[in-house]
């Protein structure tokens, strides 16, 4: 089943979006260590300045995708004029409020135009984590050739002149409540209490994703000698990025409780044992963690659209992306007080307890929809 052209245009706009945004949010924790070294800041302290930017990555998020395209470049220039401390917590900040703008109408978008969900939904996260991949990477090169400000500069006129060449792509949307392909499976009672057991353990995710990203830059300056801190984390989210597309190709074949089981319980081995690796072995057991971590995305977006009728999808991924991101900035801090009372390391050991409890609640989701399947139907809309 190939796509049609609206669904084309729909996948460049999401997708430029989506590249936008993660690379917005993976902007600061590189530019932090060449900040870092110039103020003669602890890092702690530097990574500690992105909590706003952060929180309001979710607490915002009920816009469309348009504005979150458009406006994220500009943010970053405004933060190219910061002063470190205040000035710059707030120039962050409102980077956070402008990439917010882009997950719960992209995701939403993605479910009801699209008939291949989980598909696009893994193309749109490959395309999104290749903002997380090429953020780092861009980053250290420009920050170390020619300042952190300029990183900001540069990178925001980037992300601008992107927002601009799709921003005005003709996309087909049916009317909100036309869509009830997802309706059908399980009664509104059902879907309600299935969709609270998803939130809890989405909020165990985010906490689980803003704490590896936040942390690995400055975890792989310190522990992978022969390749540059930028570059190791590009490369670890380039790789592991390939777990979007096999997420979502078997988001469009077999049972999504199941599949979504699978790569939490495949996670856990890999980020406990990233607290006791270095050099390759770091990397490689990064990239394994990444892949089931960053995988399962599609297979999760996909189980909030069969568990919200489409008169609430885009509420639906607004709560979702709102305790993913919002609650998830709480790792900030988390990371920022393991750091200071025990060591960089102790991190990715602690991550383990998030990532336990998102199994528990992935359980939890199979035994509440009593044996019953729920699968994405790749019917015509």
């Amino acid at each position: 089943m190939k796509f049609s052209r609206s669904e084309i245009n729909t996948l460049q706009l999401t997708g430029v979006g989506h590249f936008g945004c993660h690379f917005a949010m993976l902007v600061f924790p590189t530019a932090a260590v060449s900040l870092a070294h110039e103020t003669g800041t602890p890092i702690a302290t530097v990574l500690g300045w992105s909590f706003w930017g952060y929180f309001l990555f979710g607490a915002g998020a009920k816009r469309v995708v348009r504005a979150g395209v458009l406006g994220i470049g500009p943010a970053f220039m405004l933060v190219s004029l910061a002063r470190p401390g205040v000035s710059l917590v707030l120039a962050l900040a409102l980077v956070g409020i402008l990439a917010s703008l882009y997950h719960p109408a992209g995701m939403s978008l993605i479910s009801r135009t699209i008939r291949l969900r989980g598909s696009a939904l893994g193309i749109n996260g490959v395309v999104g984590n290749l903002g997380i991949a090429s953020a780092p990477l861009l980053t250290a090169w420009v920050a170390n050739e020619w300042g952190w400000r300029n990183a900001y500069l540069a990178l925001g006129a980037l992300l601008f002149f992107l927002g601009l060449a799709v921003s005005l792509r003709k996309i087909e949307e049916p009317e909100a409540g036309a869509v009830t392909r997802d309706e059908h499976q399980h009664l509104p009672w059902e879907r309600l209490k299935l969709f609270l057991i998803l939130m809890c353990a989405m909020t165990m995710a985010g906490l689980t994703y803003r704490a590896v990203t936040v942390a690995q830059p400055a975890y792989f300056e310190e522990q992978v000698q022969w390749i540059s801190y930028g570059a190791a984390t590009s490369l670890v989210y380039l790789l592991g990025t390939l777990g979007h597309l096999i997420g979502g190709r078997l988001a469009d074949r077999y049972d999504l409780r199941i599949v979504y089981l699978l790569f939490h319980a495949a996670s856990l081995p890999f980020v406990i044992w990233m607290s006791a690796a270095s050099g390759s072995l770091l990397l490689g057991v990064s990239t394994l963690f990444l892949f089931f971590s960053l995988g399962m995305q599609p297979i999760e977006n996909s189980l909030v659209a069969r568990f919200t009728p489409d008169r609430w999808r885009s509420t639906g991924y607004g709560l979702k992306f709102t305790v993913t991101f919002s609650i998830g900035a709480l790792s900030v801090w988390g990371v920022e007080r393991i750091i200071n009372q025990a060591s960089i390391s102790k991190v990715f050991l602690a991550v383990g307890i998030p990532v336990s409890l998102t199994i528990l609640f992935a359980i939890l989701i199979l035994l509440a929809s009593r044996g019953r399947p729920v699968i994405n139907d790749p019917k015509p809309l």
